[in-house]
């Protein structure tokens, strides 16, 4: 991680050495720059079965060339407020009363909070058409690869006098449905640039498919055979078995180019 983060800073720092000769309002040049962004996603497919509607937050590393060619590296968390189906349907029967409630050590019900937690990272590329007030904006178009994965949080307010010991500590692992897997990503927006770090933002339209599997050995919710009236329980995982898990939604980037500002020109008579 360490050796990364040196390359990172030493492929900035070659950046900004040959940005230093020409002005960004007037000419295309490369571009190292620091991304914090945010996006809110709609979820598709097998996501939406789980899950509503999720926001996304992260940081990005990209290189913009003077032939305006991009290349992105980032990292982004995931979390959502957001979970499908009853509390039975996501615990299982086992663990929880008719009412999908738990009830802690002491006899009394625990409050639980059931949440989406995630996290996708990825490596990009594209390619910049100059459009607006320099060339060094437009409209952005990228793709790239990386890994995805989602999980169920469940949260509660821990006490000694009502534990919830169903869920509390490494048994929360058999209720959290996690999965992950490859994930591909494709992305179009605008770029704005200036010769200011504060005012240098993109907003794009992105989506992101990922081919996910149960990342769990065991599924420890236990449901009622129909048939045999009998309750049963879930068991070990399908390892075979693939999602089709898909995010698509709006992301809003506020960007940190790594570039000295061209001196100002005075004339005197």
């Amino acid at each position: 991680m360490r050796k990364i983060l040196i390359s990172l800073f030493l492929l900035a720092g070659v950046a900004l050495q040959a940005q230093m000769p020409k002005d960004i309002m007037k000419n295309s040049i490369p571009v190292a720059m620091i991304q914090a962004t945010y996006a809110f996603h709609i979820p598709g497919m097998d996501t939406k079965v789980q899950y509503g509607i999720s926001h996304n937050v992260g940081g990005s590393f990209v290189y913009k060339t003077e032939s305006n060619w991009l290349f992105t590296a980032n990292a982004n968390y995931i979390f959502g407020g957001r979970v499908k189906g009853d509390r039975i349907e996501v615990l299982g029967e086992g663990i929880t009363t008719v009412d999908g409630e738990i009830i802690g050590g002491s006899g009394n019900m625990v409050g639980l909070l059931i949440e989406q937690r995630g996290f996708h990272f990825q490596a990009e590329a594209g390619k910049l058409f100059p459009l607006g007030p320099n060339p060094n904006s437009g409209i952005f178009v990228q793709a790239g690869a990386g890994y995805l994965r989602n999980r169920m949080r469940i949260d509660y307010q821990k006490t000694l006098q009502n534990p919830a010991y169903p869920v509390d500590g490494d048994y929360e692992f058999g209720y959290d449905h996690m999965r992950g897997g490859p994930a591909v990503h494709l992305e179009t927006g605008y770029l704005l640039l200036n010769d200011t770090r504060l005012f240098n933002f993109s907003v794009s339209l992105e989506v992101t498919y990922a081919r996910t599997r149960e990342l769990r050995e065991y599924d420890f919710r236990v449901f009622t055979n129909p048939e045999t009236g009998l309750m049963e329980p879930v068991g070990k995982t399908d390892p075979n078995k693939r999602y089709n898990d898909l995010y698509y939604g709006i992301r809003v980037t506020w960007n940190i180019p790594m570039y000295q500002r061209q001196p100002e020109e005075f004339y005197y008579d």
